[in-house]
């Protein structure tokens, strides 16, 4: 009687340490249809922005104190980070609102900088 066996080698120690590979859709685009890509048009130095990065932003997220967050201020797009002061300081009738929370800036290092 013939037995036959697999051979298949033992499992390497650091198997179970073993990480399942990066995905940029898992880990960033969890909530497709209330996330937007936009790219900085000029610099914010005292948020850490500079022109060409892309931020991610999210509107379906409550903004909290403190979270860097697009707002529409008098008809334009401008970045701040939130405070409820500034709600509690703005007249319905400007039509300011918060348009979404920025969740994740993307900066690439080697990109060509045109003027």
């Amino acid at each position: 009687m013939s037995h036959l066996y697999e051979v298949t080698g033992f499992q390497s120690p650091c198997a179970e340490f073993a990480e399942k590979p990066l995905s940029l859709d898992e880990r960033y685009l969890t909530n497709k249809p209330s996330l937007f890509i936009i790219e900085a048009a000029g610099d914010s130095k005292s948020l850490g922005i500079i022109k060409g990065d892309k931020l991610l932003i999210d509107r379906s997220l409550r903004p909290r104190e403190g979270q860097l967050c697009l707002f529409v201020i008098q008809d334009q797009f401008k970045i701040q980070k939130f405070s409820f002061n500034m709600l509690q300081g703005q007249d319905p009738e400007t039509g300011d609102f918060v348009w979404g929370v920025i969740t994740t800036l993307i900066r690439e290092f080697n990109r060509r900088i045109e003027d």
